[in-house]
């Protein structure tokens, strides 16, 4: 699945820090705090549209859009996907993020997540200039 359980139970933490991006009509970066957002099932993340909600109903629906969620114990996750647009979830409007993305910006292993990177076997080691200190 695109999220992962951790990644899951860290999105629906209520009490980390998580913030909504996209490239506006004029090209530049629009970044939405939103607290609120948690994970809908294991490939979409919701928001709900009662907090900044002039922002949120301005966005466009199917444009490329990052949600970024930290904890203040410095673990964090990086997710992209496409915007939806706004619909009720539980009787309660809110903006879906289809998500199709996932990278862990944490050591000790950062890396992309999802999709999963395809393996390669190492076949030829190069030789690196060798440092004056040795």
């Amino acid at each position: 699945s695109v999220l992962n359980a951790w990644t899951r139970s860290f999105l629906d933490k209520i009490d980390n820090l998580k913030f909504l991006s996209y490239v506006g009509a004029d090209g530049y970066p629009v970044i939405i705090p939103a607290i609120q957002t948690q994970s809908l099932d294991a490939q979409h993340a919701l928001f709900s549209t009662s907090v900044y909600a002039d922002e949120l109903e301005a966005i466009p629906a199917n444009v490329p859009m990052a949600v970024f969620s930290m904890a203040l114990t410095m673990e964090d996750v990086l997710l992209r996907g496409t915007y939806q647009g706004i619909r009720r979830v539980g009787g309660v409007r809110t903006g879906v993020v289809e998500i199709d993305w996932v990278y862990n910006p944490m050591p000790p292993v950062p890396g992309q997540v999802y999709p999963p990177l395809e393996m390669k076997a190492v076949e030829q080691f190069s030789r690196g200039t060798v440092s004056p200190f040795h």
